[in-house]
């Protein structure tokens, strides 16, 4: 099962998104211009706007630790699927498909707390990278699996 480098791929996907939950990293950084102190780090995935007496305390929000959980828990049952390529293939592309939700959700919750908060200057981290590596690496799994499966047919087919 680790042999094969789709199992690779998904385990990759299910430590990133595993370490996306467990280490609630700032996606953005927001800085008060008008004050003298800069504020503290804040991430855009959550649904507190900017406040000076908890800047950055809020979790994130219960959509996006779903969407993590479900990446984790899919992309690991998608690793012991290897004798069952469409099943995989599907699991691949469902996973794909919601870490861009993610994705998704993290860019409309910064410019929404952009646009909500002028006054402050905000810019994204890389932080925000890793829903991005999360898709392409699904798909790198996807079209791996998909690869093995026409391995497969034509081996059958020379038989």
């Amino acid at each position: 099962m680790i042999q094969r480098i789709q199992s690779l791929y998904l385990l990759l996907v299910a430590t990133i998104a595993a370490l996306m939950l467990v280490l609630n990293p700032n996606f953005a950084k927001f800085s008060n211009t008008k004050a003298d102190r800069i504020s503290a780090e804040l991430h855009f995935v959550t649904k507190h706007y900017f406040n000076q007496t908890d800047p950055g305390g809020a979790p994130y929000d219960k959509l996006n630790i779903i969407i993590l959980g479900l990446m984790v828990l899919g992309s690991l049952y998608a690793i012991f699927l290897y004798k069952k390529t469409e099943l995989q293939k599907k699991i691949c592309l469902y996973t794909s498909l919601l870490s861009l939700i993610l994705l998704a959700s993290l860019i409309f919750d910064f410019f929404k707390m952009s646009k909500d908060a002028p006054d402050i200057s905000s810019y994204p981290s890389i932080h925000g990278i890793w829903p991005f590596a999360c898709a392409i690496l699904s798909a790198l799994a996807w079209a791996s699996v998909r690869r093995d499966e026409k391995l497969l047919k034509s081996m059958d087919r020379i038989r």
